[in-house]
């Protein structure tokens, strides 16, 4: 089976390519997706900003990133637009290759797929990855595709110290945990939410991080019992330490996830690469 290499590209692509994404950094390294081969095809067409239409009839949607929401108007559809504007520039009527990650498709029959533009002579442009280092996406996981996320999280945090694309705007943020009211405003949205745990406890086989002594107000992090697994096999396999959910009781971590209101403002976590240790990738919990 052919397994294609995705390298993070060196230059982006001259014209209203650098016009929509300007000036990204050069990276230091490649990073691989080895997945499923999902074949190749054309690109004719973008649905919906993070959706690809293929020449061969099937639409992809990208997989590890989120662009920000769309509204009828003000910031969130200038946002939208801008992002649109650079998956058309990177992608449209050029040629792509799939890389299919655990789960294949949607509940809307799309191919969910890592993606890279086969341009002749050049490497391959990881576009996710791309998107990302551009500050115009961010990232996101699910239990059933977790394939390259710890890529996309280091480029991700590149672009929010260089205040990239919306993180400068604040468009997209880090919200602070002890800011309770503002979390419940934010009920329903995507969100990182960054704080110092105040104790770890499990009840009845399921775990709360919490975030402050009020549980009724205070944010708190979600595991439940079927997700439990997931985390203490991946504990198990850790080759370092501080990698069990016990172990993060006094850092400062970061959450990532649909807030929620009850009791509390909450996010439900059901797989590690939504929790990071911040300023200690050696012990973020994977």
């Amino acid at each position: 089976m052919r397994r294609f290499q995705i390298t993070i590209s060196k230059t982006v692509a001259a014209g209203i390519l650098a016009l929509v994404l300007g000036a990204l950094p050069a990276p230091a390294a490649k990073a691989e997706c080895q997945g499923k081969d999902g074949g190749s095809s054309l690109v004719t067409g973008i649905d919906g900003g993070e959706t690809l239409i293929l020449e061969d009839g099937r639409a992809v949607r990208l997989i590890g990133v989120m662009g920000p929401r769309r509204a009828r108007s003000g910031p969130a559809s200038d946002a939208r637009a801008k992002m649109e504007a650079a998956l058309k520039a990177l992608t449209l009527g050029k040629k792509v290759a799939l890389d299919l990650g655990e789960r294949l498709r949607d509940r809307y029959g799309r191919v969910l797929a890592h993606v890279a533009v086969l341009d002749k002579g050049e490497a391959p442009i990881w576009i996710q990855e791309e998107l990302v280092r551009a500050g115009l996406v961010r990232v996101i996981s699910f239990k059933d595709n977790r394939l390259c996320i710890d890529a996309l999280l280091a480029a991700e945090e590149n672009a929010r110290r260089a205040q990239k694309g919306l993180w400068e705007t604040g468009f997209f943020a880090v919200r602070p945990a002890e800011a309770e009211d503002l979390l419940f405003r934010l009920e329903n949205s995507y969100e990182i939410v960054e704080g110092r745990v105040s104790n770890v406890a499990e009840i009845k086989g399921r775990t709360y991080i919490n975030f402050g002594r009020n549980w009724r107000r205070d944010f708190t992090a979600f595991i439940p019992a079927k997700s439990g697994k997931l985390f203490r096999q991946t504990a198990r396999n850790a080759a370092q330490t501080g990698s069990s959910l016990a172990d993060l009781n006094g850092k400062k971590v970061r959450i990532r996830g649909w807030l929620k209101n009850y009791n509390g403002p909450s996010i439900t976590v059901t797989h590690p690469e939504q929790i990071e240790v911040v300023n200690d990738k050696a012990a973020m919990v994977r």
